[in-house]
């Protein structure tokens, strides 16, 4: 079977989920907590903005814009660092993720609405909490400005118009 070719241009909004290996036991609430500190060391080091996460028990999800470096850059340097201290934490060796992660790239302004309400949902959706804000992994608290989250998001100001592109287009 292909592959698909990633798209890795710069400029781009993604929306990423990553999962665990199904041989790999669930995150922990500490664990968790840990996967949180990952992405905040990388962003100096890898030059992009964060705008939503939640990790969740199996997975994560992510909705960020790369502006130094490439997504599989950034992925692999969150994955690798994220299973080394999870891997520290559980006294054990071997991976963690799985190889590959699902992108997605925004391209309007729904888009990024439709992505950010998903990942904010999921805690919920799956039984977790009963309102996005009660995930203590998730952006969602500091959206609804109820309380401080574990990791501060960019804020990102989604256009009015729904169509709107979220990157300079050739025919406007």
């Amino acid at each position: 079977m292909s592959r698909l070719r990633r798209i890795e241009h710069g400029g781009r909004y993604f929306f990423v989920t990553t999962n665990l290996l199904r041989s790999v036991p669930k995150l922990t609430a500490d664990e968790r907590s840990t996967c949180l500190e990952c992405p905040d060391k990388s962003r100096a080091k890898h030059g992009f903005s964060l705008f939503a996460y939640a990790v969740m028990p199996d997975h994560v999800h992510l909705l960020l814009r790369p502006w130094a470096s490439s997504l599989p850059e950034i992925m692999g340097d969150w994955k690798s660092k994220c299973a080394a201290a999870l891997a520290n934490e559980r006294r054990t060796r071997g991976s963690i993720w799985q190889k590959r992660y699902f992108d997605f790239i925004l391209r309007r302004a729904s888009d990024f609405g439709d992505k950010l309400g998903y990942i904010h949902e999921n805690p919920v959706a799956a039984g977790l909490v009963a309102r996005p804000e009660d995930w203590l992994w998730s952006s969602a608290a500091f959206y609804l400005k109820k309380t401080p989250v574990l990791l501060r998001p960019e804020v990102f100001d989604v256009p009015v118009d729904p169509n709107e592109p979220l990157w300079p287009v050739p025919w406007r």
